[in-house]
């Protein structure tokens, strides 16, 4: 018994990279809001304060990344390489600074306030 043939599957590991460089910061972002959001209580029943900056880093490396791969994807100069490439540079840089500036307000004040 033969395997299937793949029909129509052409997956090239540039747009894997593309694709992860794109939605990482998006995702990181989401998920850090939410885990923040989760964890508030927490934090502030136990004063571990810590979670919240550990909550931001763990984000800030995913969409570092995010954008390292979309950096190393950048293989070829046709259109929707280089559009994907520069897009998933720019949502990483702006979902960066989203996180950076979502946690700021952890620099005054605490979990309970």
């Amino acid at each position: 018994m033969d395997a299937p043939e793949r029909v129509g599957v052409d997956v090239r590991p540039s747009s894997v990279a593309l694709w992860t460089g794109i939605l990482a910061g998006p995702l990181a972002w989401a998920s850090a809001l939410e885990a923040k959001y989760a964890l508030v209580q927490y934090a502030c029943h136990n004063h571990a304060q810590w979670i919240m900056w550990a909550i931001s880093v763990a984000a800030l490396v995913i969409t570092a990344f995010g954008a390292l791969c979309s950096w190393r994807g950048w293989v070829d100069d046709t259109p929707r390489v280089r559009f994907m490439a520069i897009g998933g540079l720019l949502l990483s840089a702006a979902f960066a600074l989203s996180i950076i500036s979502m946690a700021i307000p952890d620099l005054f004040l605490r979990p309970c306030d």
